[in-house]
């Protein structure tokens, strides 16, 4: 199980600018795949932590995330670890009753 509070300050602040970088382009309807991923590269080649961006996004209730999941993918992600996080986050939020009408990724 990855807590991410107790990891340290500048993963943790990497993680926010994948989650950043991934969100914006995987909000995006045009925009320079190749880019996006050496953007993401930049950032970390670190597959765990990749991974764990991943996992967040899997677990987003709205189910829009899935660009940004190809993504960090794309960029390296450890899908491991991105599925085992997407199931820590989805328990936590189901455990503060937000459902998942379906799998959103």
């Amino acid at each position: 199980m990855v807590q991410v509070g107790k990891l340290p300050a500048g993963q943790r602040l990497v993680l926010a600018e994948l989650s950043g970088l991934s969100g914006r382009y995987g909000s995006e309807r045009d925009f320079d795949h190749d880019q996006a991923v050496a953007e993401l590269r930049a950032v970390t080649t670190d597959p765990v932590l990749l991974g764990i961006a991943a996992g967040a996004k899997m677990a987003d209730p709205t189910g829009v995330s899935g660009p940004a999941v190809e993504l960090l993918q794309a960029a390296g992600a450890d899908m491991e670890v991105a599925a085992a996080h997407a199931s820590e986050v989805r328990a936590r939020l189901e455990s503060q009753g937000i459902r998942y009408d379906e799998d959103p990724v």
